[in-house]
């Protein structure tokens, strides 16, 4: 009888499990699901934040399934603007299209949707290193401490980082797939024929089922596509014993590069670009700060002390004094890991390739943001590499008594040390001012996060408060851009048009200013001439950023705006729909409705002062 229909046989005559068996086999998976819930249910009393109000809370694309085709066929943030965008993410869009769908915009419902991901990504983790050390307290021991890692806290407890929970998810379920039927590498698996009859499986959906997990990955984030470096890798010594040489090869590479190769189509038709649209550093500045970034990560990853979410990190484009140590270590540390996985078992090397790979887009996102920052969500999936050398520890010492107490109480200090940070950090995520706040209490010359917390004051009406953050932060970055636009808008928030527009004016001279960030000071500038009286200055502002885009974001709330105060009502209305139309912003269609209101009551002979109260509001997020 043929190998696969012996196997489908044996599958048929196998019994099947009771619910209350499957409930006994399932037990430690299930009890790390339900430490993960646990520990991050503070999570559901926590608000929206950040990120959270452009891309939910105000962005009418994904309240609404008339707006999927173009969820699917837009950049990430095409509601803010036409332009071509960074970003290209339909599943993580069409996720929150149908969060919004079941919960509407009630916080609750969005953070319990995180956490029940990350608890579809413990019970992915569990039976990851279930199968690859055949040890279940191993895999209980790295599934826990993967439950409660603090580190965890920025992508679970932040709504809209839930793109990192879902590409990493799909990695995992990726990994998973090729190590159904277990990666087994010993002589005695080999002889009775279990590691032939499982690796033949994968010439069949397996591997193409792996291949479009990477892919449901690559569309949720595109820093998917650094498993393109494990994944193959696996199929690879999965396949090595029942497919030889260059028909191996072909095995492992074509189903992940016809997925690749998709991903990278579709991008380009909706993008028509591949790459990232704009760069604010070098590759200099990439290659000689690397060392140091992937340090302060592994840090933050196995010693997760003090954390705040993101972090400034000094960027440099020539070598410095530090650069050659902390190459030495990073290679000198790659090359242990090499001896490990060599010397002793190769699934040291699997593990220390996922905590790393995965870690290195993160390092490339220096190129594309002006601030210098890191992240704690860029290490959720490295988490799981963590996870599995856990396993892997505890397993090698199980047979060992003496070693096998140790490893239960280590365990057991670190898993109940974690689960108390993790309660105690989702604290600083209940909202806005909690979480710059915290950043700035870690990061004391986070000069950006004081321009944000400063923002999170002026939309609460906390004037004073907001000034005194602008003002600090211009004192530690004077010549930072968005610093001084941070500050233009609190002196005009406190009335002092003069002052701010002073520092626009000396914005509009930087030689550094991006386009996009030029429109934007145009139009504020245009918002304090009006202010000041000065229509005939902020009209010429207004025909320049029309010039360039004349669907920017907030140009023709600006044109609504100074046609009132010129008391040309009908033109006002036009201007303030449009910008509805484009950007979809709630306070625009709020305005045409008043304006329509008063040129009805202009023609039914009642007064009108022409004076517009509301102001647009240009909060930058920084995640």
């Amino acid at each position: 009888m043929p190998k696969g229909k012996k196997a489908k046989t044996d599958r048929q005559d196998a019994p099947r499990r009771t619910a209350l068996q499957w409930l006994r086999t399932e037990r430690l998976p299930l009890a790390a699901c339900g430490v993960a819930f646990l520990v991050y249910s503070r999570s559901l009393f926590c608000g929206f934040e950040g990120d959270d109000f452009p891309q939910i809370v105000n962005n009418r694309q994904v309240q609404s399934w008339e707006y999927l085709p173009q969820l699917l066929g837009s950049n990430l943030w095409s509601q803010l603007s036409d332009r071509p965008g960074q970003f290209y993410r339909p599943i993580f869009s069409v996720w929150m299209l149908l969060l919004h769908t079941c919960g509407g915009l009630a916080p609750w419902f969005w953070h319990l949707s995180s956490i029940l991901l990350h608890v579809a990504a413990t019970w992915l983790v569990f039976q990851i290193c279930r199968r690859l050390t055949g040890n279940d307290a191993g895999a209980a021991a790295g599934a826990a401490i993967f439950a409660a890692q603090p580190i965890h806290v920025d992508a679970v407890s932040w709504v809209s980082a839930s793109c990192e929970l879902l590409f990493s998810i799909s990695a995992l379920a990726a990994m998973l797939t090729l190590l159904d039927p277990p990666l087994l590498d010993t002589d005695k698996d080999k002889k009775n024929g279990r590691a032939e009859n499982g690796r033949d499986n994968l010439l069949g959906p397996r591997l193409w089922l792996s291949a479009m997990w990477f892919g449901a990955g690559l569309f949720a984030k595109e820093t998917g596509m650094a498993m393109l470096a494990i994944l193959p890798a696996i199929a690879w010594i999965q396949l090595k014993d029942c497919v030889s040489g260059s028909q191996r090869l072909w095995r492992v590479a074509f189903p992940y590069g016809v997925v690749t190769a998709g991903y990278l189509a579709v991008r380009w038709a909706v993008m028509h670009r591949v790459r990232v649209a704009t760069a604010e550093h070098s590759w200099a500045n990439v290659v000689f700060s690397a060392p140091s970034i992937l340090l302060f990560y592994l840090k933050k990853l196995f010693i997760p002390w003090n954390l705040a979410g993101t972090y400034t990190n000094p960027l440099t484009a020539s070598p410095t004094t530090l650069f050659w140590p902390q190459l030495s270590a990073v290679v000198f540390g790659a090359a242990v890991i090499a001896w490990l996985a060599i010397r002793y078992r190769s699934l040291f090397g699997l593990a220390a390739a996922l905590i790393v790979i995965p870690v290195l887009p993160g390092l490339a996102v220096i190129r594309i943001y002006q601030q210098e920052y890191t992240s704690d969500r860029y290490l959720y999936l490295p988490s799981a590499g963590a996870s599995l050398l856990v396993a892997l520890i505890v397993q090698k010492v199980w047979s060992l008594r003496p070693a096998k107490v140790t490893a239960i109480v280590v365990v057991s200090l670190v898993f109940v040390t974690f689960s108390v940070m993790t309660i105690s950090h989702q604290k600083y995520y209940q909202d806005d001012i909690a979480f710059y706040s915290r950043v700035i209490e870690v990061n004391p010359s986070d000069a950006f996060a004081m321009g944000l917390l400063g923002n999170a004051y002026l939309d609460q009406g906390r004037q004073d408060l907001a000034l005194e953050q602008f003002q600090r932060a211009s004192q530690i970055a004077p010549d930072n851009q968005k610093v001084k636009s941070f500050l233009a808008r609190g002196l005009f928030a406190a009335g002092k048009y003069s002052e701010a527009e002073t520092v626009l004016k000396g914005l509009l001279q930087s030689p550094q200013l991006t386009p996009a960030w030029r429109e934007s000071t145009l139009l504020w500038l245009a918002n304090v001439e009006i202010s000041l009286g000065n229509l005939t200055g902020a009209q010429q502002l207004l025909e320049q950023v029309e010039h360039s885009d004349d669907r920017f974001p907030q140009l023709h709330w600006m044109w609504g705006m100074l046609c009132q105060r010129q008391g040309l009502l009908p033109q006002a209305l036009a201007e303030y729909e449009k910008e509805f139309e484009i950007t979809g912003d709630e306070l625009a269609r709020q305005r045409a409705a008043s304006v329509e209101s008063l040129i009805q009551s202009r023609s039914a002979g009642r007064s009108f002062t022409g004076q517009p109260t509301n102001q647009p509001s240009t909060g930058i997020g920084i995640r």
